[in-house]
């Protein structure tokens, strides 16, 4: 199986051919084992994944001076090659821009190759083979790749450990370098877990739109990068009306019902780019930048008609909504989120006296 290297040529690496201080496999243990500790200890202190992948990279890479260059990739399968999610190491140059073919993935536990000598066929054929570009120059004889397990279905990953020795991870042993895989795998879950819990906190879980957190802190960052730009910035406020009356008859489902369905149709009607969230349980804010008073007026307009003209329809029934529609406009006089809000809400009783009474 082949490399699916890159055409461009590389830079050779500055210290090909330096020779590196001896030491026993008893020392290299050593200082593997306190870079393990090393990445351990400073494993919390960061939540990105790919951030915690590199440096498990560097550390690795930096242990010892028989270690060349390490390299880790995930893969979906969606694609034939797979480029290097992180990698770091002296030998980096000679595997610039580098991919593998994502039948490395395939293997189910560790496997190691050591560098074909002279003409041997399987120079070109090894999976993990920085060598092919350049065998006379490059400084790696060996290679030790291990899967990295997800909890994600279908997401397969792989570290690669590179050496300048031919026999260096026999000397090693595999249970030092497997160490480093399983590291791997808490990072990689922990970055999961992270994002996972992040989207529960900032979105809405019957709706799915922006929690009411995530929508103020969204609205501050637009608030001020409309004080910076002077781009206009507009706020669309929904409330639905008469909730009371359907959750008396049908129950809280009903109601759950007909608030998610009215979330994803007015989320279809709110101009693309524009970003939903649920304020309270019946009232709902949407962000406009870019759109100034009259623009975010023909909005209000067109939901308002939409949900007019078209029941919603949940399970075996068709429900006409009656809606409160406002919406208010930054400018250099509001005084932040809370000034703009309520702008909004005055602009509730308005629009009210437009839309239709209650037909639940």
């Amino acid at each position: 199986m082949l490399f699916n290297l890159f055409s461009r040529a590389s830079a050779p690496s500055p210290d090909v051919g330096r020779t590196p201080p001896e030491v026993s496999a008893d020392t290299e243990r050593a200082l593997l084992s306190a870079a393990l500790f090393n990445v351990l200890e400073t494993l919390p202190q960061s939540f990105s994944g790919r951030e915690n992948i590199r440096m498990l990279c560097d550390v690795v890479a930096a242990a010892s001076p028989h270690l060349r260059f390490v390299w880790v990739g995930f893969t979906e399968g969606l694609t034939k090659t797979v480029k290097p999610y992180a990698y770091s190491g002296p030998c980096q140059f000679e595997s610039h821009d580098w991919s593998l073919p994502v039948s490395c993935f395939d293997h189910v536990g560790p496997h190691s190759q050591q560098r074909p000598q002279g003409d041997d066929a399987s120079m070109n054929q090894g999976l993990f083979a920085p060598w092919q570009r350049d065998p006379a120059a490059s400084s790696v004889c060996s290679a030790l790749a291990a899967p990295l397990r997800s909890e994600k279905a279908g997401l397969r990953g792989m570290i690669v450990f590179y050496a300048d020795q031919p026999d260096y991870f026999d000397s090693i042993g595999l249970p030092l370098m497997r160490a480093f895989c399983h590291v791997g795998e808490i990072i990689w879950k922990q970055s999961n877990l992270v994002r996972v819990a992040t989207q529960v906190a900032q979105q809405d879980p019957l709706t799915s739109l922006m929690g009411r957190r995530h929508s103020m802190t969204l609205l501050d960052k637009e608030i001020a990068r409309a004080e910076r730009t002077e781009r206009p910035l507009s706020i669309l406020v929904c409330r639905i009306d008469g909730l009371n009356k359907l959750n008396d008859m049908y129950g809280l489902h009903a109601t759950d019902a007909v608030i998610a369905a009215f979330a994803r149709e007015a989320s279809e009607q709110i101009p693309a780019g524009h970003l939903g969230g649920r304020w309270t349980g019946t009232e709902f804010l949407f962000i406009m930048p870019g759109v100034d008073h009259d623009k975010a007026e023909t909005v209000a307009v067109s939901l308002g008609d939409h949900f007019r003209n078209k029941p919603i329809n949940v399970r075996n029934w068709s429900i006409r909504l009656a809606l409160r529609i406002g919406t208010a406009t930054y400018t250099r006089h509001s005084l932040g989120i809370d000034d703009l809000i309520m702008q909004a809400h005055q602009s509730l009783v308005t629009a009210s006296d437009e839309l239709p009474s209650s037909v639940l």
